[in-house]
This record gives C-alpha cells, sequence and structure tokens, in this order.
C-alpha cells in the first residue's frame, strides 16, 4: 500500500548540488548572451495560467519518490466555447538536474528529464487544477536530489496551442531571460530523450489515484493490437 503525503511537504533546500549564489556564471555557461527581459507574462486573454510549481518528497512500498505539482488557474476567456470548460489542456514538465556524475562546483545541470501529460477537460468555474510528476526512487537516491529543484520549464498547450510562458512557467532565480529559457529548452530537446520514460505522469506511478484535489482525467492512447 502506497503512503501519499498530502498535503504534499517540503524538503530542506537542496544543499550541494544546487549553487543559487553563483547563478550568473551558471547563466552564462548556458547563452552566449543574457537578455535583460523576462519572459513575456500571460495575457487575460488566454485560458489558463501557472499559479504554483512545488517539489515534495512522497513514499511508497518502493521508496522515496520526488514529485513534482504544477497548479494550473483556469480562466476561461476568449476563444474558449464552453465557457465553463477548457478542453484538451497538456501540460509539459522538463527538469534539469545535477547527477551524482555532475562535476564538484558544476553551475550548469548534466541531466534532463521530461514528461507531458494532457487532461481531457478542467472546469474554468475559479477552482486550480493539479498536474503530478514523478521522478522514482532510484534516481532520487542515486543523485541525492533532496529539495526543491532549481532548474525546471512548464508548458501548457490548449487544444495543441502553446500558451505563452508566465511567470510561473520557471524558476526566476536561475532563468530570469528569455534568452537563457531558450538555452535551456535547446538543453531538454538534446537530451532529455535519453531519459524518456523516467520522469512520469502520476497516472503511471503508485500515487495514480492520490492528491487532493485529485488530479484529472487524463487522455491516454493505448497501443492497438
Amino acid at each position: 500500500m502506497s503512503e501519499i503525503l498530502t498535503p504534499l511537504s517540503y524538503m530542506k533546500p537542496l544543499a550541494c548540488r544546487v549553487f543559487v549564489p553563483v547563478v550568473l556564471m551558471a547563466l552564462a555557461s548556458m547563452a552566449p548572451a543574457l537578455a535583460q527581459t523576462s519572459a513575456p507574462a500571460l495575457s487575460a486573454s488566454h485560458p489558463i495560467d501557472v499559479a504554483n510549481v512545488r517539489f515534495a518528497s512522497v513514499r511508497a512500498d518502493s521508496g522515496t519518490w520526488l514529485a513534482t505539482e504544477v497548479e494550473l488557474q483556469p480562466r476561461g476567456g476568449e476563444g474558449v466555447k464552453n465557457r465553463n470548460f477548457i478542453n484538451r489542456v497538456k501540460v509539459t514538465l522538463s527538469l534539469g538536474v545535477f547527477s551524482v556524475l555532475a562535476p564538484d562546483g558544476a553551475k550548469v545541470p548534466d541531466t534532463y528529464y521530461r514528461a507531458s501529460a494532457e487532461a481531457v477537460a478542467v472546469e474554468a468555474t475559479g477552482s486550480r487544477t493539479i498536474f503530478r510528476f514523478y521522478l522514482p526512487p532510484e534516481i532520487v537516491k542515486r543523485d541525492q536530489i533532496t529539495g526543491d529543484l532549481k532548474f525546471y520549464l512548464v508548458e501548457v498547450f490548449v487544444n495543441g496551442k502553446a500558451l505563452p510562458l508566465g511567470k510561473n512557467c520557471v524558476p526566476v532565480s536561475t532563468l530570469s531571460s528569455a534568452t537563457v529559457v531558450e538555452s535551456f529548452r535547446g538543453k531538454v530537446s538534446a537530451e532529455a530523450g535519453a531519459n524518456d520514460g523516467i520522469l512520469l505522469p502520476q497516472y503511471l506511478t503508485p500515487f495514480a489515484n492520490g492528491g487532493s484535489p485529485p488530479a484529472p482525467s487524463f487522455i491516454r492512447l493505448e497501443p492497438s493490437r
């Protein structure tokens, strides 16, 4: 029987693997030039926003997993035919992690993960919707992942259309400009494929039926026989 911690509890800040005081050096390594403007915020006409991103340790019989909660705030708005629902909302989470193989004092992650989940629909009535993703216990233990990650990107799609990045889609302390965000996105595109299937959406984990509020119903395409 899996034990699910609800609400998710926060771990101590990552002490050894992330070096916030040298963020500028890390950003310089990730991009040739550092733009001074932040990533654009969502306008009021877009139907959904990222309200928060949280990390926590959760336990199952198999060990301790790292959970990422992506909290969405539906807005409705222009382009939504049924103002009570927003159809086919997809979230893609990308993570940058300092693995056990990363050199001492590394400023840029050496390992990247990516996963997506697409809800059938979410209600646009003011209530928030939670998408959850998990790194398995072997990865958490091997790479000593013990706190909030400092390199991540949340991308939201509605009916297959990408929404502009809002202020909560990236950590502003480390991915503070549009140029650096694009550099991080490029690293994910180039390297995350080697780790496909490791970062998992909630419905593929021991926590499939857990959490409060409960997860939405997801679109799952099973292989045809």
